[in-house]
């Protein structure tokens, strides 16, 4: 098989594999899809690849290297997706514990803007996890080679993105259909209770990664 698109497979192979895993993207997407509107889940969905699309840009242009080689980045990554994790935990925690009636009242009132900030908070969510950063450097740098054309480096990039949108979309439509939701609304403020204390306890982990060495 050609060197090229030998490392194309692969790279695609280990992303699908760390896209399916769960983590705050797909907290974030089920905890909408549970608690939000279907198009709410869905703009949040498209967020998160928005944000695996700039990821992939950045690796392919080389721009990846550059910003993790600067003095200081790792910290501030850490701190500030630490921070925003642990902020969107908070927020969830605290729509848990409303009254069922706000909630519902929250819900009906999502017209266009709510699904602006959907995609927003997918994006950032993204954008903000030390863990990506790590990820797509080292994927980046292992599999990506010199032999790499411009239309290939095009087609990864859109790929990701479809992969991405494919995966928590399908997430997003699954959680929120007529047919599984129904299942999760008596216990709905309980799971959105425990997904705000997962992400709490994510940011938290990252705080701790402040004193770790490296």
């Amino acid at each position: 098989m050609d060197p090229v698109w030998f490392g194309f497979i692969s790279f695609l192979s280990v992303y699908v594999l760390a896209i399916v895993s769960p983590g705050p993207n797909f907290i974030l997407v089920v905890n909408c899809a549970l608690t939000g509107s279907r198009r709410s889940a869905l703009f949040t969905a498209l967020g998160v690849a928005t944000g695996s699309g700039l990821f992939g840009l950045a690796g392919l242009a080389g721009l990846l290297v550059i910003v993790s080689s600067l003095e200081h980045f790792s910290l501030l990554v850490r701190l500030v997706g630490g921070g925003y994790l642990a902020w969107l935990g908070i927020a969830m925690v605290g729509g848990a514990i409303r009254r069922k009636t706000a909630v519902r009242n929250a819900v009906s009132a999502i017209k266009g803007k709510d699904a602006i900030k959907a995609w927003q908070t997918g994006l950032l969510t993204n954008l903000t996890n030390p863990k990506a950063w790590a990820f797509y450097f080292a994927l980046f740098t292992v599999v990506i080679t010199p032999g790499f054309l411009l239309w290939h480096k095009v087609l990864l990039n859109l790929s990701m993105f479809l992969i991405s949108f494919s995966w928590y979309a399908l997430v997003a439509l699954a959680i929120s259909s007529r047919r599984i939701r129904p299942h999760f609304e008596r216990v709905q403020h309980l799971i959105q209770f425990t997904l705000g204390l997962l992400l709490v306890a994510l940011g938290g982990r990252m705080f701790l990664m402040l004193w770790e060495p490296g």
